[in-house]
């Protein structure tokens, strides 16, 4: 059933992202050519569409990712949503898995149209050949190393991505313990939890300074390598458990504090 919410969540905000996205590149595009040309009032005016198109879907993004949750869940929808035959873990994971495709899709579409506009001028040789030089002259680690590291930044960017967006269901589902000005309160609840986040995390570097844990990166027992996995780590480690506290919240009020306007 998961698969099914997911397929209907990306087809129904598909309708509106793909034509953004096209847009974006065609007008990237079109605007490399007339710079190409040498054509400047042309190449402008595409550049400020395609800024403004840029700034379009980044709002857009966060806009349908609190939108498509309120409407479907905390609204009058969330009648028929909540009485459908499947779980509320897959109706959170299903909103959740979407909302990031469309945010990793939105920073890749954007960085390829940028690249498109600002390259023109440089041949893809030349391109090929920056790279290999830059890479010449810094010192790569083992080939195993670099694929570890790699996978870890996925890992940490995937779960920072999930932390952020589980933040703003959490926020939206604090608000069913208000009958009025939810929007308010959920702004409210965004403040003060992203507040409570920073004094923790404050906090516990203080306490880390002080029992002197940051002494480890600086043993000579630790390898380069490993006080780097001792930080990735931490980082994997932080972040998997936002999750799982925020994931928890949401989860608890949708199936114990249902409160629909």
């Amino acid at each position: 059933m998961l698969k099914k919410l997911w397929k209907y969540e990306l087809m129904a905000t598909g309708r509106i992202f793909l034509p953004l996205f096209a847009a974006l590149l065609v007008v990237s595009i079109i605007n490399r050519l007339f710079s190409s040309l040498g054509m400047t009032a042309p190449s402008v005016i595409g550049i400020v569409l395609s800024v403004i198109i840029i700034i379009g879907i980044c709002v857009l993004t966060l806009i349908l990712t609190l939108q498509r949750f309120r409407n479907n869940l905390l609204s009058s929808e969330g009648y028929l949503m909540m009485t459908l035959p499947v779980s509320t873990d897959s109706i959170i994971l299903s909103k959740l898995f979407t909302a990031s495709i469309w945010n990793i899709a939105s920073f890749v579409i954007v960085v390829i149209s940028i690249l498109i506009m600002a390259l023109s001028g440089i041949s893809i040789p030349e391109i090929i050949e920056n790279i290999r030089v830059f890479f010449s002259q810094i010192t790569m680690p083992p080939a195993t190393h670099v694929v570890i590291y790699t996978i870890e930044a996925l890992v940490a960017i995937i779960l920072s991505l999930f932390s952020g967006i589980l933040l703003l269901y959490t926020c939206m589902s604090l608000s069913m313990l208000v009958n009025k000005r939810r929007g308010l309160f959920t702004f409210g609840a965004f403040i003060v939890i992203t507040t409570a986040m920073q004094t923790v995390f404050v906090v516990v570097g203080a306490i880390g300074a002080a029992v002197g844990i940051y002494d480890l990166f600086n043993t000579s027992a630790l390898s380069e390598f490993m006080q780097i996995q001792l930080v990735i780590f931490v980082v994997i480690v932080a972040e998997a458990a936002t999750c799982f506290v925020f994931y928890y919240i949401t989860r608890y009020m949708l199936k114990n504090r249902l409160n629909l306007q």
